[in-house]
């Protein structure tokens, strides 16, 4: 279910949010200008000095390739790296929220069928949604990229004996097993999806 059908009146109470803290997200924007313009203008200037010594059609269309080139670069990799300092998984008492690089998602508690640490090679111990088969023929797995462990400094979390253990859910994990656990035994409101869930 996408953000915009469902409105932030109906996601309920917060119960937990995880994200990068808020000095990493504004350090994060501005290397993301410094490192945008040295992508940007280079190019555009690498652009004007060929058109200016070439003095030729062939030159022109050589400089303006380079300065779209130069400029689709720069606005790709500034609209991935924006969009990264926005990444977090917030738990509700409805559901729980994703956002993510290429993704924003809404799962109710209904549509979720378990919660485990995800053993992707990169997203190492990231908090990993299994759904019901009611939203593709064989379930979805979603991770929120942003509870994997190589991030667990930029969230701001505690390293300790249980952050360190690989066997070990992280802190994100372990909460949002938790509030799938409360859904399951009827402690949000609305009917608990008994039977379909299963809370690990």
């Amino acid at each position: 279910m996408s953000d915009a059908a469902v409105g932030t009146a109906e996601r309920g109470e917060t119960l937990y949010r995880a994200e990068f803290y808020p000095i990493f997200s504004v350090l994060q924007r501005v290397m993301l200008v410094v490192a945008g313009a040295g992508i940007f203008v280079p190019a555009t200037l690498l652009g004007v000095f060929v058109a200016i010594g070439m003095q030729s059609s062939w030159g022109i269309v050589v400089a303006l390739g380079l300065a779209l080139v130069g400029a689709a670069l720069g606005g790709a990799f500034t609209a991935l790296t924006w969009r990264s300092t926005s990444m977090a998984m917030v738990v509700t008492t409805t559901g729980i929220e994703v956002r993510g690089y290429w993704i924003r998602r809404w799962i109710p508690w209904d549509q979720i069928a378990r919660i485990e640490s995800s053993t992707h090679w990169y997203w190492r111990r990231a908090t990993c949604i299994l759904t019901h088969h009611t939203l593709t023929a064989n379930g979805e797995r979603i991770i929120a990229t942003v509870t994997s462990y190589q991030y667990i400094f930029w969230r701001n979390e505690p390293y300790d004996a249980q952050a360190r253990d690989p066997r070990e859910h992280l802190v994100p994990t372990r909460v949002a097993i938790d509030a799938h656990r409360r859904y399951l035994r009827g402690e949000f409101s609305g009917e608990p999806a008994l039977g379909q869930g299963v809370a690990r």
